[in-house]
């Protein structure tokens, strides 16, 4: 079953000054590594009709419960990496496909 993972965040000040090569550069890199965990990541951007400032959206056939468990791996790896904090929560829609 496949599923998408539609994210929407609230932006940190270091999102808020970062230019767009640098946002560009850490999404790559979550892009890079949710391929080794068998996540998408498809998309980035700002969204329209929400309060938050950035949104991601992810297909996986993994699970919510899977999704979540890399999400964690995912905040380690760009802590090891020292990439900015550019949110710190995220409210997430997951869209299940029929």
């Amino acid at each position: 079953m496949k599923h998408m993972y539609l994210s929407n965040f609230a932006a940190t000040d270091a999102f808020n000054k970062a230019t767009q090569a640098e946002l560009n550069n850490y999404f790559t890199k979550m892009k890079e590594n949710g391929a080794k965990h068998g996540f998408d990541v498809v998309f980035w951007g700002n969204p329209w009709g929400v309060i938050e400032s950035g949104s991601f959206a992810i297909i996986s056939e993994k699970s919510l419960e899977k999704y979540i468990e890399w999400r964690g791996i995912w905040g380690q790896e760009a802590a090891k990496q020292k990439l900015p904090t550019y949110y710190t929560a995220a409210n997430t829609l997951t869209i299940t496909s029929f």
